[in-house]
């Protein structure tokens, strides 16, 4: 399915005019933050403003909204921004722009916290925060003679093995790459949703010839509804390849013929007993406060 992180924000907004990323700190605390503008209509001194920020120590960006008049600049946490929510938004940045600079105050619940941040040409995630991603080893899983060595992401946390002793050196060359891949791409999506975001695994099948496996998501990032699902992944360990259907496999079999009658029972029962589904959100520590 590509990248976790699949919601949708509906707009209204004209074509960007111009974005820009800074540097800074909120009090002590090193922060990137990233601006894009809209302006309004006939009126190049005001207008909305839409990016993110986060705290250099966690990397968990914050998505930001706002509005800007002459030099005076207004952002909230959160996909929406309206005058009369800035009372009662968790975040409120009140910021001056001076040159290159902006200056102002965070007002974080209670706490205001003095900010300064600079213009800069550095891209905040692709060369500052996504080189930051470490994998760092946690076990080691045997099956009988071959071993899957855990790991996790530094800053996000989430899980994904590798293969280790037992497996080849050509097929830990060819899928501990594909894993990295793998892993890093959902850690990324993962520190781009403050809100909840979670992944488990059931590892199927261990043997001389394959590598099969579900990686389950339950993922929240604003818009109307969350994201539920399960990919399979399935390595050939002969031919050293993915496989990404199992008709490849198997040719001459015609799979829809031979599920279909557990489709139509599974269907029934689902009538039957159907039920809401019980979920539990699991929130990001996201700021370096």
């Amino acid at each position: 399915m590509g990248k976790l992180l699949k919601h949708i924000i509906i707009t209204l907004l004209p074509i960007i005019s111009w974005s820009q990323s800074y540097v800074g700190t909120v009090s002590n605390y090193p922060i990137h933050l990233e601006l894009s503008s809209y302006p309004h209509d006939n009126d190049s001194t005001s207008g909305e403003l839409e990016g993110y920020y986060f705290y250099d120590s966690k990397l968990i960006s914050i998505p930001l909204r706002g509005r800007y008049n002459d030099e005076s600049i207004t952002l909230i946490d959160g996909y929406y921004f309206s005058p009369d929510r800035v009372s009662d938004a968790d975040e409120v940045f009140q910021l001056t722009k001076n040159g290159n600079q902006l200056i102002g105050h965070l007002t974080l619940k209670e706490e205001t916290y003095y900010v300064i941040l600079t213009e800069t040409e550095e891209e905040p995630l692709e060369e500052f925060r996504n080189p930051k991603l470490t994998f760092i080893k946690d076990s080691i899983v045997n099956y009988k003679d071959k071993q899957l060595v855990w790991f996790h992401e530094k800053y996000s946390k989430l899980p994904l093995f590798r293969l280790g002793n037992g497996f080849s050196k050509e097929q830990r060359t060819v899928f501990n790459p594909i894993l990295d891949a793998i892993h890093l791409e959902d850690a990324k999506d993962n520190l781009d949703c403050n809100s909840w975001f979670e992944i488990s695994y059931d590892i199927n099948l261990v043997d001389s010839k394959f590598i099969s496996y579900l990686k389950y998501y339950s993922v929240y990032c604003g818009g109307a509804h969350p994201s539920h699902g399960n990919i399979a992944y399935n390595f050939n360990l002969e031919t050293l390849e993915v496989i990404e259907k199992i008709e490849s496999l198997f040719p001459k079999v015609d799979f829809f013929q031979k599920l279909k009658p557990n489709m139509i029972i599974r269907k029934l029962i689902y009538r039957k007993n159907a039920k809401p589904l019980l979920t539990t959100a699991i929130g990001n520590t996201k700021h370096g406060i």
